[in-house]
């Protein structure tokens, strides 16, 4: 019987959504040019046991992402019934040892060893955003800005620090507040206020195919607008000159922010914030008005 080879259309997510999770699994481990990084880990390793190979490691974590778990434990029940997808990580069943699947503790070293190597993942981001620049003569000219909370499993920050407590303990993770305002049945502004303890991922994304252009993670009582600024500033300049358009919410309204995306040749589209004040003559009409 002959072999119908499927033409995936690029960007379609129609496609690409009706597909098996190892399927998408494999179609992102193909995308990345990974190699430098793993050579770095495997440099970093040395001599050291090898029960679990880093690039099997790296396999794991970008599954992990891939097939939704939000947990190290709730892969690692998945990989303990899915002999398909531990093959296809690089993990041998019948290798000579303890655990087929990794313990905990070895996904918690390799996820710190992972930290200490942000700029090479850095680079391998920068590198994909340009190749899909390369294919996709458009994207990135219209692009669309945000921030979401990344709240964290711990409650609060401990008092005292810990120096005994290693991984177990949140140090790094912060406060921040999110504020609505919106007007009662009477007519008398409110405000409505949420509190999220853990960071905040800052994102420039293309609008088009929803792909991301630039991000950072910061703590979350970090200022959206300074983060904005910094995306912005940081951004690679081949990328950055092709930015047409950047939408944004009104809580990125001021003119910091806007005077920034002006200077790079960005028309910033900024919903304005309602800043009435007793006395005025003028206001703004219901929702209209954006800064151009």
């Amino acid at each position: 019987m002959a072999k119908i080879i499927s033409q995936y259309t690029f960007a379609d997510y129609g496609e690409i959504e009706i597909m098996g999770d190892l399927e998408r699994f494999q179609l992102a481990m193909e995308g990345m040019n990974d190699e430098a990084l793993m050579q770095r880990l495997e440099s970093k390793r040395g001599n050291g046991r090898n029960d679990y190979p880093v690039r099997a490691m790296w396999n794991l974590i970008i599954a992990m992402k891939i097939f939704g778990h939000d947990t190290v434990e709730s892969f690692r029940r998945e990989l303990s019934r899915n002999s398909q997808l531990r093959k296809i990580c690089g993990l041998e069943d019948f290798a000579s040892k303890r655990h087929i699947v990794p313990p905990a503790r070895v996904f918690t070293r390799f996820l710190k060893m992972l930290s200490e190597e942000q700029s090479a993942i850095d680079e391998l981001f920068e590198e994909l955003v340009v190749r899909l620049g390369d294919e996709l003569p458009n994207f990135g000219e219209n692009t669309a800005g945000d921030g979401k909370y990344l709240d964290s499993h711990a409650k609060r920050q401990p008092k005292e620090s810990n120096p005994n407590a290693g991984n177990r303990a949140e140090n790094d993770a912060k406060w921040g507040i999110k504020e609505y305002h919106y007007s009662d049945a009477s007519g008398n502004p409110q405000v409505k206020k949420e509190y999220h303890f853990g960071f905040k991922a800052h994102i420039i994304c293309d609008v088009k195919t929803e792909l991301p252009v630039a991000y950072n993670v910061l703590t979350a009582n970090n200022d959206e607008k300074k983060a904005m600024i910094g995306l912005l500033e940081n951004m690679q300049e081949t990328m950055r000159n092709k930015i047409c358009y950047l939408s944004l919410d009104r809580g990125y309204d001021s003119t910091e922010m806007i005077q920034t995306a002006k200077s790079y040749g960005i028309k910033p589209i900024v919903d304005i914030r309602n800043c009435w004040k007793d006395g005025e003559e003028t206001r703004q009409y219901k929702e209209y008005g954006h800064n151009l």
